[in-house]
């Protein structure tokens, strides 16, 4: 009883944001304007892997520029395509596990079909029933946090969170999404990007703890052969 009550709850939050914020409703905050609908079609792209790959780019790029003085990018470079890997991967499993009808082609937020109908049914392999979790905000949010755990600038931290939510408000105005889609995978972003954040400076400690080990042997034998 408290499960049914507890799903029913969660439903009508999806109802709820999909009536206020969707631009196909009547009742959203958003008038339908082609100003509007412009600028969150432009954020939603956020969300492609574009931002990522470009951001990729240069910090690769200034790397490659000067190693000695950019050494301390590779442990961002790393992180965000191991983000990028293991969030895409995670998402792209739970559509299909999941199979959940988007908002675009019912208004009732609890048809999820399952793996085993998208087996049974070709159709199901379209993208109209992949709603489960959002692949845009996982993706965004995955950098996000990724990036956050380095970045102690509040301002550019604030940013970056701001363009996050902004994303994740596209794909509901936009009606690709459900909020539950959304916020699924907000939390699903912070507990990957975390989980490499940690096996990443895991590593890095690793690798300079054996460099110094290294360079100790080396430098007591060169003491040593210069007493000789």
């Amino acid at each position: 009883m408290i499960q049914l009550k507890l799903t029913n709850y969660i439903f009508s939050i999806d109802k709820f944001f999909f009536k206020h914020l969707s631009y196909i409703s009547d009742s959203s905050i958003f008038r339908h304007s082609e100003s509007i609908e412009r600028f969150f079609r432009f954020i939603t792209k956020f969300g492609e892997g574009y931002f990522e790959l470009l951001l990729t780019i240069v910090l690769l790029s200034l790397f490659l520029s000067n190693k000695q003085k950019y050494n301390f990018l590779k442990k961002y470079i790393l992180a965000i395509i191991f983000t990028l890997l293991s969030t895409q991967i995670t998402v792209n499993i739970m559509k299909v596990l999941f199979a959940r009808a988007r908002p675009s082609i019912t208004i009732n937020p609890d048809k999820f079909y399952g793996i085993m109908t998208m087996i049974k049914d070709s159709s199901f392999w379209k993208g109209s029933y992949v709603s489960f979790p959002s692949g845009h905000t996982i993706t965004i949010w995955g950098t996000i946090w990724i990036l956050s755990f380095y970045i102690k600038n509040k301002f550019i931290r604030t940013i970056l969170f701001v363009l996050g939510v902004l994303v994740g408000m596209s794909r509901v105005y936009l009606v690709r999404h459900w909020t539950t889609d959304v916020v699924a995978s907000v939390i699903l972003s912070y507990f990957i990007a975390k989980i490499i954040y940690k096996k990443i400076n895991l590593q890095w400690y690793k690798i300079n703890y054996l460099k110094n080990i290294i360079f100790n042997i080396k430098y007591k034998k060169r003491k040593l052969e210069v007493i000789n």
